[in-house]
């Protein structure tokens, strides 16, 4: 089970492959959890802001595809940690279920800062780039539709993890 970050869910409920929305593609690669905070930012907050991804999400976390879990602060040191790297309280959250939920393998982020805190606190952290090259490798979709899936999703990343990705694919390096 892998759990995702604001930005890169919010991502992949916006854009397309061939008709079907690059998030049900994710999800035929692994289970996805979001933690309480992630849901406020990219359903509730989406939802009241009128956005179209929103309603995808919830859709998809209320047909039980997207677990949405709740997780619990720290101790006052390990918080200020937190705080002093800057992180958003969505990340921060993002962190805390890294920590206290063992089923859960990966974070999917496109954020440096978090994935950069995630990988110090030892925990293992996939770019979305990264996250569509698994599937890939896990034979879940061909290396065609992962160009794709790369290509949809580029618009909001940026543009090295794309290009090195799709090089990857492409067999080149």
């Amino acid at each position: 089970m892998n759990q995702w970050d604001a930005t890169s869910l919010i991502t992949c409920a916006k854009f397309q492959v061939d008709g079907r929305l690059v998030l049900d593609y994710a999800l035929d690669v692994a289970q996805i959890v979001i933690t309480k905070k992630v849901k406020e930012e990219t359903v509730d907050a989406g939802l009241a802001g009128g956005y179209m991804d929103a309603a995808v999400i919830k859709a998809r976390i209320d047909a039980g595809q997207i677990e949405v879990r709740s997780v619990t602060r720290f101790s006052d040191p390990f918080e200020a940690v937190l705080d002093d790297y800057g992180l958003e309280d969505g990340d921060k959250a993002v962190v805390r279920l890294a920590l206290q939920a063992p089923d859960v393998h990966a974070s999917v982020t496109d954020d440096r800062l978090l994935f950069v805190v995630l990988h110090r606190c030892g925990k293992k952290a996939l770019f979305l780039p990264d996250y569509i090259e698994q599937g890939v490798s896990d034979g879940v979709f061909d290396a065609t539709t992962g160009m794709k899936l790369l290509h949809a999703v580029s618009p909001r990343l940026p543009q090295g993890f794309v290009s090195h990705s799709l090089r990857r694919l492409e067999g080149v390096i």
